[in-house]
């Protein structure tokens, strides 16, 4: 028996154990069995200065922006390779300086490091074994670009007493993470939007990003809308996506019915761009989200499509097919509806609507296919459990979008009430739905 027919016979051992079907937490579909885990993360949890009794052992990392599977062990186990986000972060009020309105973020654990993650399941459990701090000579952060700089999002990055955090020219909000036959990784990111190349230690390598190897025109995604899933084509291609339709010019974010795929091919660095028709449903095509992206060969993907469509949130798994879709250009005829009529977009055709089979989570984020082909894994991004708190005693049930702050008179006024309020912000816990980073397994009843 050759090595390729017994790692096919293990793996389908391996996925019987994990399909346990005695076991409560597994249910049978009519097209797909599922079973979920919520992932331990307890030996990554992130030290945090604030006072919050909730988070008195540190906040619950995030390690579901994305997944790529690493391979599976003679002990019953399997293991992926996952990805955090920038950190920890949560809206801020409407932030004043100069009288120019500015967006930002709260940053709770502004030094965070965003990592790669190991992943192991078995029948079980499953929990974060290692983890890997991305490096650029030095630790990088998920902290926001200058101003200025390519991937700056124009937004400040600031503390709960309302402090500037400051920037990282280097920093990086990842989202999607795929590895090639050499061992690095290939990572990409919402802020560049960046393609970034890491070796096995987690130190970048090569970084691409509008006008540096890619097209300038995916610089004018929607700020925080950038990469979102990455994955390594048969051919060793590079293949990703914009997460929602481009801005061209700031006309197109609502308008454009298509966002972009990129490929790149790593040694000649020729890009192709390709046109994916997002769904028709939802109020405008600015709502529609892409999760993540898989290769399951001979040109052909997976993807999660995700938004609230008619009424509805939806987390959708499609198959697409690039192989008689049309090459766009790098301009922004196609946002504006003018390749309507000329082009082939990639054909997608619905393979799971994951609320069909029990999710019940906002976001799926990381997605990819085991080695039966039969087995699609999905991860979740938990945002790392935090959702901010505001502590105003005129006000009950305060939010943070109706509070407005002046940097340059340090002082919080609410909705349309010019008198100043006092407030205090912090953490809260978001449900335990959605506070838990967790991973979903579908085994189809046919091969992809």
């Amino acid at each position: 028996m050759n090595r390729k027919v017994k790692k096919l016979l293990l793996c389908s051992c391996l996925l019987s154990s994990v399909f346990y079907m005695n076991d409560i937490s597994a249910i049978q579909a009519q097209e797909a069995a599922v079973h979920k885990y919520i992932v331990n993360t307890d030996n990554y949890h992130l030290k945090y200065n604030g006072t919050e009794p909730e988070f008195k052992n540190g906040i619950n990392p995030g390690y579901g922006s994305g997944i790529v599977f690493k391979n599976f062990n003679s002990d019953g186990s399997l293991e992926f390779y996952c990805i955090t986000d920038r950190g920890p972060n949560a809206d801020i009020p409407t932030y004043i300086q100069n009288g120019q309105k500015i967006p930002g973020k709260f940053f709770p654990v502004p030094d965070f490091t965003p990592s790669i993650g190991i992943l192991k399941v078995d029948k079980n459990s499953a929990r974060i074994i290692k983890s890997i701090p991305l490096k650029n000579n030095q630790l990088i952060s998920g902290k926001v670009i200058p101003t200025g700089k390519i991937g700056s999002t124009g937004e400040i990055a600031l503390n709960f007493n309302m402090q500037n955090l400051g920037t990282d020219v280097n920093g990086l909000d990842t989202e999607g993470i795929a590895r090639d036959k050499d061992g690095n990784f290939w990572l990409c990111d919402e802020y560049g939007p960046f393609i970034v190349k890491v070796d096995a230690n987690g130190n970048i390598l090569e970084k691409y990003g509008p006008g540096i190897g890619l097209p300038q025109i995916i610089a004018d995604r929607v700020p925080n809308r950038g990469f979102e899933g990455i994955t390594i084509d048969d051919d060793g291609n590079i293949v990703t996506f914009v997460q929602s339709p481009l801005d061209v010019d700031g006309k197109t974010e609502k308008t454009a019915k298509y966002t972009r795929i990129i490929k790149l091919n790593p040694n000649t660095k020729a890009v192709t761009m390709y046109a994916y028709p997002v769904d028709t449903g939802y109020k405008n095509f600015s709502a529609a989200k892409l999760g993540d992206i898989t290769s399951i060969g001979n040109n052909q993907f997976l993807v999660i499509e995700q938004g609230k469509q008619n009424g509805a949130m939806q987390n959708l798994i499609y198959k697409i097919d690039l192989n008689n879709a049309t090459p766009i250009s790098n301009n922004g005829d196609l946002e504006f509806g003018k390749l309507d009529n000329s082009i082939t977009p990639v054909k997608k055709e619905l393979v799971l609507n994951l609320r069909d089979y029990g999710w019940n989570i906002e976001k799926a984020e990381g997605l990819t296919v085991l080695p039966d082909r039969q087995t699609i894994a999905v991860v979740n991004d938990n945002d790392f459990g935090i959702a901010v708190k505001v502590d105003d005693p005129q006000v009950k049930d305060a939010q943070i979008e109706d509070y407005t702050y002046n940097a340059d008179t340090h002082q919080f006024t609410y909705k349309d009430d010019t008198a100043v309020h006092k407030v205090n912000i912090g953490l809260k816990q978001n449900s335990p739905t959605e506070r838990e980073n967790q991973i979903w397994f579908f085994k189809l009843n046919h091969k992809l």
